[in-house]
C-alpha cells in the first residue's frame, strides 16, 4: 500500500480517530489535518441538525434540554447522531411517541461507555514491549543473518550489480 500511495498522483483521504495506530512510515507520507471535537455551542447545532430540519422532525418531550446535553456530554457529531438514533429506536420499541430527556441521557451514557471500552481495549498487535510486526521483522532478520552466516544465501552488494 505504501508503494501505491507513493506512486498515486491524486488525493487520498484517510479518516480515523485512532491516528496513533498508524505506522510511522505510513504517517510520513501524509499531510495530517486534525479535526478537534466540537465545542458545546457546535454540539448544540449538531444536536438540532439531527432533531429538527426540513427533512427530520423528531417528536420531543417538553423536558428535553439540548443545552444540557450539549454541555454535559462531549460527543463528536457521529456520536450525537448515534445517540439520536438509539434514543428514537428505544422509544419506538417501547411504543412511545415522543423522545424524553431521559431517553437521550440513557443513549448518551451508552455511547460514552462504548467509546471508553474502545479506547481502553488492549492493543492486540503488541507482544510485551515490542509490536508484533517489529517482532516478526527481528525474527526475519535473524533468519536471514543465520543463512548468510551458514552460506546458504549469497549476498550481492548493490554496487556490484550492473
Amino acid at each position: 500500500m505504501l508503494i501505491s500511495l507513493e506512486n498515486f498522483k491524486g488525493i487520498v483521504i484517510f479518516a480515523t480517530n485512532l491516528v496513533v495506530n498508524y505506522d510511522k512510515a505510513f504517517l510520513s507520507r501524509l499531510i495530517n489535518v486534525e479535526f478537534t471535537n466540537p465545542t458545546a455551542t457546535e454540539r448544540k447545532k449538531i444536536w438540532w441538525n439531527h432533531l429538527k430540519t426540513d427533512k427530520i422532525h423528531v417528536p420531543l418531550s417538553t423536558d428535553v434540554n439540548i443545552d444540557y446535553l450539549a454541555e454535559t456530554y462531549e460527543l463528536c457529531g457521529r456520536e450525537i447522531k448515534n445517540v439520536v438514533k438509539n434514543a428514537c429506536v428505544s422509544v419506538a420499541l417501547k411504543k412511545n411517541e415522543i423522545v424524553t430527556q431521559q431517553d437521550f441521557i440513557t443513549a448518551c451514557v451508552k455511547v460514552v461507555e462504548e467509546r471508553e471500552n474502545v479506547n481502553s481495549a488492549k492493543d492486540q498487535t503488541r507482544i510485551g514491549d515490542i509490536s508484533a510486526s517489529e517482532e516478526k521483522k527481528e525474527r526475519l532478520k535473524d533468519a536471514i543473518q543465520k543463512k548468510i552466516n551458514t552460506g546458504t544465501i549469497n549476498v550481492v552488494k548493490p554496487d556490484a550489480i550492473e
